[in-house]
């Protein structure tokens, strides 16, 4: 991943979230000195900078405080050209100087915190029409985003909550790490993951922002993680397990195999379950009879309103099924006001 793309977004966004901040805070303190004006928009631009690039709970702040303020401003400005003075006047007293929408914006922050730090245990029963030979249990977890805001003790409470699945196998399904990820926390938390307790083992795929070193496959793979990487796997002669290199492998030239190639390699007796990071290529999985997709990466949105725009929770089509998790912990910022974090447990069944 190359960061130097971002430098001049970060600034722009850093220039004009800062200015439209401080405008709309200089409505509610008076400053009538030139040097009171200068000082204010130093630590204006001081907080917000700091706020964004140590990834704090008060970008979503900002965040809604932006987009509450222009959807007022855009409304107020309709009525204008109506010319419906009632209503302006209505919406004058209720904007408040802008203190109605300050609380909002506090009470909405402390929320997407909450979602992410009390995650829930999502369980699904799945009927499949291929033919099982005993019921199976699969645990899952994704877009953990490891140490954008959990610590140890969150780890251990983690590990209690996926030993209390009782899953027959579990599986990591991608970002589980991130680029912010430090090397020691990966080191802890892949000691914490080898405690999982399961009947037929741990498996782990890459998301798109892993981004796994050798030292950290080794790791892995001494705590019995089983690294599922364009492979092909039977759990227990019950079901075949695929799991899928991340689609940005085929950006970074390191192209991953298809379906139909992954499924040369499995008993079609059997149900096929297939892990694939990012929910793409669905209609390739349901025309080659896939019985089941778990995937992550969407978030549900993780900031209200982007679940209107992207994948999440369940689908049925014809035979095929797949699951989109919500994910276990957020990226970028320690803030989702959409989507509670969550385990995904998933039953299976005839």
């Amino acid at each position: 991943m190359n960061y130097y793309n971002w430098i001049i977004p970060i600034i722009l966004l850093l220039l004009t979230s800062g200015y439209y901040i401080g405008k709309k805070f200089q409505t509610l303190i008076q400053l009538q000195k030139k040097k009171s004006k200068f000082i204010y928009w130093v630590l204006i631009y001081l907080f917000t900078t700091i706020s964004f690039l140590f990834r704090t709970i008060l970008v979503g702040f900002f965040f809604y405080f932006i987009l509450l303020n222009l959807l007022f401003t855009i409304t107020k400005g309709l009525f204008q050209l109506l010319k419906k003075e009632e209503i302006i006047n209505f919406l004058n007293k209720i904007y408040f100087h802008g203190i109605p929408i300050f609380i909002i914006c506090i009470i909405t922050s402390i929320y997407g915190l909450y979602n992410i730090t009390h995650p829930i245990i999502k369980e699904y029963n799945i009927k499949l029409e291929t033919k099982l030979k005993e019921n199976l249990t699969i645990g899952m977890i994704s877009d953990f985003h490891l140490g954008n805001l959990h610590n140890d003790k969150f780890l251990k409470k983690t590990i209690m909550q996926i030993n209390n699945l009782n899953a027959d196998i579990f599986i990591f399904g991608g970002d589980i790490f991130d680029e912010y990820t430090k090397q020691n926390l990966k080191e802890k938390a892949i000691q914490e993951f080898s405690k999982i307790k399961t009947k037929y083992g741990i498996y782990y795929i890459e998301g798109n922002h892993d981004l796994l070193n050798q030292e950290t496959i080794s790791l892995l793979k001494e705590n019995n993680i089983n690294i599922l990487n364009d492979d092909v796997i039977q759990i227990a002669n019950n079901i075949n397990l695929i799991g899928r290199k991340d689609d940005r492998n085929n950006r970074l030239g390191n192209k991953r195999k298809t379906i139909e190639e992954l499924l040369e390699n499995a008993d079609k007796s059997l149900p096929v379950i297939l892990i694939d990071h990012q929910p793409k290529e669905e209609k390739i999985a349901e025309s080659l009879n896939i019985d089941l997709q778990l995937s992550g990466h969407t978030h549900a949105g993780q900031i209200f309103p982007a679940n209107f725009f992207l994948e999440h929770g369940y689908q049925k089509r014809n035979n095929f099924q797949i699951i989109v998790s919500s994910g276990y912990g957020a990226w970028g910022f320690p803030v989702r006001t959409i989507g509670r974090s969550e385990i995904i447990k998933v039953n299976l069944s005839n």
